[in-house]
């Protein structure tokens, strides 16, 4: 019975996301604002999985970034 149930749940919660998928492109192809929203939600909450990767281009590239002379100062 346990079983019967946890395949129900599992189920269901497989048809629910996949109408809420359904949905959400629906509505972004009419470029509706609730689309935005819910992906700008979805966006914060979930992790970057290549947050490290990130990390190191952005100090690569202030590491980069030139430092302007004293003669472009003075100008």
């Amino acid at each position: 019975m346990t079983q019967a149930i946890t395949l129900f749940v599992l189920v269901f919660v497989w048809a629910f996301l996949m109408l809420l998928c359904w949905k959400m492109i629906g509505w972004a192809k009419k470029r509706k604002t609730g689309a935005v929203v819910f992906g700008a939600l979805v966006n914060m909450v979930l992790p970057d999985p290549k947050i490290e990767h990130t990390i190191a281009i952005v100090r690569e590239q202030k590491a980069e970034k030139p430092q302007p002379s004293n003669e472009q100062k003075e100008k």
